[in-house]
């Protein structure tokens, strides 16, 4: 096995399920995690080895290349357009979330260009990754069931509930789905191929990660669930299963219904939902004033602090400041009209790519794609109240996936 394939495995099982527990803080809105540092390595033995076989012209040939060329182009004349508005420190801090984007998309090139006889194992991979991650989910919601120590780095005391390595329990019940996916995928084809054994094994593992999605109380999570797990149903024929899917969520919101009395468990908590809409109401003042090229990407922050939304000090600690809960908006609000545009191309590229692939292929072939188009599709409406196609680890994950799904070249 190659260096490159060897620092993937490295990537994948001991990095990735850091979360954001692997962190360091520089200061001035600069920190670096784990898979940050993971992805800066994996990439540069990516391009080393490429240009060593003398394959530089085959790494970037992908069916996504256009579309991600155009959205980066976009967020770099954003950022242009934006200049006279920006300190040059601001530029650079800016920029810097730029490179991780770009950095972080770089990992589908990596996946595509690997064998198929490796590529085999990568949903396996991934798989023993979250177990990892959802492992110490339960053990943090069972002996840490909060992060009020926590408050003054700018975390949410978030009590009794799952938040796991990422500290946070949207996130993590929306990463949980994305695993519960992959599983469902993966039982379809393990009971396709009459594997008994692995199809037990990985029900018993799908049905803790639904717990764990559960204990998250993560309403986005649910709504990402419900999209996606239709989608899935859908698609394999199996509508019909949606009628006992939702009693048995039914039942489940009936049981919680004692927790009610907690705000945190409260599943008819009002407090986040109004702090969204005003989180919203601040994206669309700032995209009404700036609606072709935003105030550039990602320099959402400095623009808060412009329209005295937030203060220097509370920029520095907290961790949802920098941004807006909507992904949709937050687009809008940092590449304006045409960034929106780009972004949604790309999007359009991915889904249908994903289709075609699920309706031409057989075997894991046509499940990983049926797989990520149904995540796709959840994680998309979950991103109405998260911003989660720009969380790290989700936009790793499916950037992995994607690569997988893309045909080996060369």
């Amino acid at each position: 096995m190659g260096l490159l394939k060897t620092f993937f495995i490295i990537f994948i099982l001991f990095l990735f399920p850091m979360g954001e527990i692997a962190r360091y803080q520089f200061g001035n809105g600069i920190s670096i995690t784990a898979i940050d540092a993971g992805a800066i390595l994996l990439i540069l033995i990516w391009l080393i080895s490429n240009i060593i076989r003398g394959k530089r012209k085959l790494i970037f040939k992908s069916s996504l290349t256009n579309p991600i060329l155009l959205f980066v182009a976009i967020c770099i004349l954003s950022l242009i357009v934006n200049l006279s508005n920006l300190k040059s420190s601001e530029l650079f801090v800016s920029s810097l979330y730029l490179i991780r984007w770009i950095m972080y998309a770089l990992i589908y090139f990596v996946v595509s260009g690997f064998d198929k006889k490796f590529k085999a194992k990568i949903p396996i991979l991934m798989v023993i990754s979250g177990l990892l991650i959802l492992g110490g989910g339960y053990i943090q919601y069972f002996f840490y069931p909060s992060l009020r120590n926590l408050y003054y780095l700018g975390w949410d005391e978030h009590l009794y509930r799952m938040f796991s390595v990422f500290l946070d329990p949207n996130f993590a019940g929306a990463f949980f789905v994305l695993l519960l996916f992959l599983m469902f995928g993966l039982i379809v084809y393990c009971m396709k191929s009459r594997k008994l054994i692995c199809t037990i094994a990985l029900l018993l593992l799908a049905g803790f990660t639904a717990i764990g999605i559960f204990l998250t109380y993560s309403r986005s999570a649910f709504v990402m669930f419900f999209a996606g797990i239709f989608i899935f149903l859908v698609l394999t024929n199996k509508k019909k299963v949606m009628i006992p899917v939702l009693a048995i969520c039914l039942i489940v919101f009936a049981i919680s219904s004692k927790n009610f009395n907690i705000e945190n468990t409260n599943l008819l908590r009002t407090a986040s939902g109004v702090a969204r809409l005003d989180s919203a109401n601040k994206a669309v003042t700032v995209i009404r004033d700036h609606p072709l090229f935003g105030v550039g990407f990602n320099a959402y922050r400095y623009a808060q602090i412009r329209y005295g939304f937030v203060g220097d000090k509370e920029l520095m600690v907290s961790h949802a400041a920098a941004g807006t809960d909507n992904s949709f908006l937050f687009v809008l609000a940092t590449t304006g009209l045409v960034g929106f545009t780009a972004y949604a191309y790309l999007w359009y590229r991915i889904s249908s790519n994903l289709y075609a692939l699920f309706k031409q292929n057989i075997g894991l072939d046509k499940i990983i794609p049926l797989v990520l188009f149904s995540s796709y599709v959840g994680i998309s409406l979950a991103s109405f109240f998260i911003n989660a196609l720009f969380y790290p680890f989700i936009i790793v994950w499916i950037w992995i996936l994607l690569g997988y799904c893309e045909k080996t070249r060369g």
